[in-house]
């Protein structure tokens, strides 16, 4: 991973583990956030001095920027925030990641999951896989979280690489372990997405686990997240994606209304 001198934007905000999630979604994505409350201040605005019907039409427009702002805001706190366990707590207890002795942790450059995970593995070895490409990954988002994201919080030694989708830079059947935490979207293609499942189902020992966390691409994200949730896919295509690399789901649930989790299994040839 690309290393950091200066963490950037509101540090401590993004190092606070409560609330990391709806900071880094605020932070992430500010200009956006920015533009729509702009615009919703000035149709608010604009409706004192305008007469029906257009003065309700722009005080409609008004509240109902303000409201997307709120439900993005409300949802990225549940899914990502509320409660005393979050995603990564759920997916550790479903691998049983105590017994693991090597994690490899695959990421675009956001370490929210990765400093989650790291917290509750306390052996072996960790390994964390940067696989971002700038022409790939055209994101204005993801670039500022790789500009803004502290740099890890640990004492442990931890491995880091960067890595291509099609050739991971491990070797075969050697991962107890591999965890993917809102990453994968990031992969448009097709093709570079069951690339890097065959990766995993190749790096894994027999009986290793996959874990993933992802958002759906279904009505209620889209009432979360407005048009931002076409940049998740849905539920079915990772389901897909991780059958046709040949791995085996032990476990599927929905977490919060909001995301899936999956543990994966490569079982024994």
């Amino acid at each position: 991973m690309t290393a950091k001198s200066q963490p950037g934007f509101f540090p401590e905000l993004l190092r606070n583990p409560q609330y990391s999630g709806t900071f880094s979604t605020l932070i992430y994505n500010w200009p956006i956030f920015a533009g729509i409350l702009g615009f919703g201040l000035a149709a608010l605005i604009s409706s004192a001095f305008l007469t029906a019907p257009w003065s309700w039409l722009f005080l409609a427009a008004g509240v109902g920027a303000i409201v997307i702002i709120f439900n993005i805001l409300v949802a990225s706190f549940i899914v990502y925030d509320f409660g005393p366990r979050r995603e990564y707590d759920r997916l550790a207890e479903l691998a049983n990641l105590s017994e693991a002795n090597l994690v490899i942790d695959i990421t675009c450059g956001k370490v929210r999951g990765t400093q989650g995970l790291l917290a509750r593995f306390n052996r072996g070895h960790y390994f964390v896989l940067d696989i971002y490409d700038p022409h790939k990954m055209p994101d204005a988002a993801l670039r500022r979280a790789r500009a803004m994201t502290p740099p890890l919080d640990t004492d442990r030694r931890i491995y880091r690489r960067t890595a291509k989708v099609e050739s991971l830079p491990m070797p075969h059947n050697w991962a107890d372990v591999i965890y993917c935490s809102f990453s994968l979207h990031e992969l448009h293609d097709a093709a570079d997405r069951q690339k890097i499942f065959s990766e995993f189902t190749r790096i894994l020992k027999p009986n290793g686990k996959l874990l993933i966390a992802e958002h759906d691409r279904d009505w209620l994200n889209f009432i979360a997240f407005g048009p931002g949730v076409y940049s998740f896919f849905s539920a079915a295509t990772w389901t897909k994606h991780i059958t046709e690399a040949g791995l085996v789901v032990n476990h599927h649930e929905r977490w919060r209304g909001l995301a899936h989790l999956w543990v994966a299994e490569r079982k024994p040839r």
